[in-house]
């Protein structure tokens, strides 16, 4: 929900603030934007705790980091033409729809019910 309210303030604060409070809204939505972004870590954190050795691992981060990389530059090619063709306005609500739906998915996946130690793990 975070995502959702940070697209919603990145896109719309210049229409509905001031333009002085419509640049500490977007100060404030970057430094929430940049908590999200450490989400990255727990997603390791997780992997690490479901692979059953080092070498799962490794591969489940290094494909994660490969697919994210590729949407990171594919999304950024669309979402210039969007922003170019549509507006700010139409991007961030359609970056707010990909993050509602990533929840979504995420939602749908299922936990480890086993508890792994750390010895285990190596």
């Amino acid at each position: 929900m975070i995502l959702v309210i940070v697209c919603f303030f990145y896109g719309f604060a210049h229409h509905l603030f001031p333009k002085n409070i419509a640049f500490i809204v977007c100060c404030v939505n970057y430094v929430l934007d940049s908590i999200i972004s450490l989400a990255s870590m727990a997603s390791k954190v997780y992997v690490q705790d479901i692979s059953d050795n080092k070498e799962e691992m490794r591969a489940t981060i290094s494909t994660g980091i490969s697919v994210n990389h590729m949407i990171t530059i594919f999304i950024a090619l669309f979402g210039g033409v969007i922003w170019q063709k549509l507006g700010i306005e139409t991007l961030f609500i359609v970056s707010a729809v990909l993050g509602l739906c990533n929840s979504t998915y995420a939602a749908t996946i299922k936990t480890s019910t086993k508890t792994v130690t750390a010895q285990e793990r190596n």
